[in-house]
């Protein structure tokens, strides 16, 4: 099931930087993690620029992001790239006019729709007061940590791509997080519930996910569903899984609504003595830890965990324009489950009632067995009796990448 590439990142820098090396592995690792692999293959790769192409002392192999691919190859539909500005970097650009003629066609293409610059600084660099700064002085640099800390790099980095890659019309300067927990609930009850969320908003201020809202910043008669909706296609739903959490009827409410329209959602699962039963309706989403006496670093990992399913989120839109065209009828970004499946059969049977098979992709790992049955029992009574499969890129592959005749 051959796709064009979807996303390129280049991290570029010079050989006696060696902050560049660091930054490279961070992304490596991060980009070629588990959260990215359910993808069809081949739509996020990152590449190293760093050795000399023409010459030792001269600037790296081109990105080529200014002709077009030889042999009529397909360029990526958004190309990322980080040049690493490090001191070495800043001299080479002041000294060699080859440097410079490269970082100027780099920090040049970055102004086209289809290609980003997101550069990285290193210690004791203020790009101000440096030649360079003519050139790629527009270009925001990421936050000063990203050099040492990956969690900063990753998050930034994945954040502005995917603000890169949301159509104009949807675009916002942050990706905005709907976060749901009890605090409108009996605060008696569970005040860990305000805790925590007074610090997922202590911890938001510190990213650029400084654009949020809930339930309780919305203004009497404001319709909440529709404002959800609203930041649905760049925006994402983080849930502050309390003891009492799940048996709420609102924050049920703002699960569902997440769920029937595909926006990423993440719990962040902070019990202290446990649930009654939960909530069918609130499993089957990425979790993390976080302990109720120090919930910090689980928030911090939890926001993570958020813009880098926002991201896998729009490349699998991207993907999803080819998939279709092989005639798939439903292609969400999370897997399906009976909450999201149920809403998704009525619409698609008062769209196409004489239909008597369901062709279903979505992103790896692949549903259980059991759940996989659940789900095509659900098929069969709503009438499609036929023919139902559910596939994710990996199964469909080894399926010879061709839907059954």
């Amino acid at each position: 099931m051959p796709l064009p590439p979807i996303l390129e990142i280049f991290v570029v820098w010079h050989p006696g930087d060696r902050d560049g090396r660091t930054v490279s592995d961070a992304l490596m690792d991060h980009f070629h993690s588990r959260i990215f692999s359910g993808l069809a293959g081949g739509a996020v790769e990152v590449y190293n620029r760093s050795t000399g192409w023409a010459s030792k002392t001269g600037p790296p192999r081109p990105l080529g992001i200014t002709e077009p691919w030889p042999y009529g190859l397909p360029r990526a539909q958004f190309i990322a790239v980080v040049p690493v500005l490090g001191v070495h970097l800043l001299r080479a650009f002041a000294a060699h006019e080859e440097w410079r003629e490269y970082l100027r066609a780099i920090f040049d293409a970055g102004r086209r729709s289809d290609v980003g610059v997101f550069p990285v600084r290193t210690d004791g660099v203020d790009l101000a007061h440096t030649e360079l700064y003519g050139t790629g002085g527009w270009a925001q640099t990421l936050d000063r940590r990203s050099v040492h800390d990956p969690d900063v790099l990753c998050r930034e980095l994945s954040q502005g791509i995917a603000q890169a890659m949301t159509p104009a019309s949807e675009q916002s300067e942050q990706i905005t997080v709907f976060v749901s927990h009890t605090k409108h609930g009996d605060l008696a009850a569970e005040p860990e519930g305000a805790r925590i969320y007074d610090e997922v908003q202590a911890v938001i201020a510190e990213t650029h996910l400084s654009r949020f809202f809930d339930a309780t910043d919305l203004q009497p008669g404001t319709d909440w569903r529709k404002r959800l909706l609203t930041a649905a296609g760049r925006g994402a739903l983080l849930m502050v899984r309390t003891d009492r959490y799940a048996e709420r009827e609102w924050t049920q409410r703002e699960v569902l609504a997440a769920k029937e329209h595909d926006v990423p959602v993440v719990g962040l699962h902070a019990l202290r003595d446990g649930e009654e039963r939960g909530s069918f309706l609130m499993d089957h989403v990425p979790t993390v830890a976080c302990l109720v006496d120090d919930p910090r670093p689980g928030i911090v990992r939890a926001l993570n965990r958020i813009v880098a399913e926002a991201l896998k989120h729009r490349l699998w839109e991207y993907q999803s324009v080819y998939l279709r065209d092989g005639g798939f009828d439903w292609l969400p970004v999370h897997s399906p489950e009976p909450v999201t499946t149920g809403p998704w059969l009525q619409k698609h049977k008062a769209e196409r009632p004489d239909d008597r098979q369901i062709w279903i992709i979505h992103p790896d790992p692949p549903l259980g067995p059991r759940e996989h049955d659940v789900l095509v029992d659900m098929c069969r009574l709503a009438g499609f009796a036929d023919e139902v499969e559910i596939f994710t890129p990996r199964t469909f592959a080894s399926r010879g990448g061709e839907l059954p005749s």
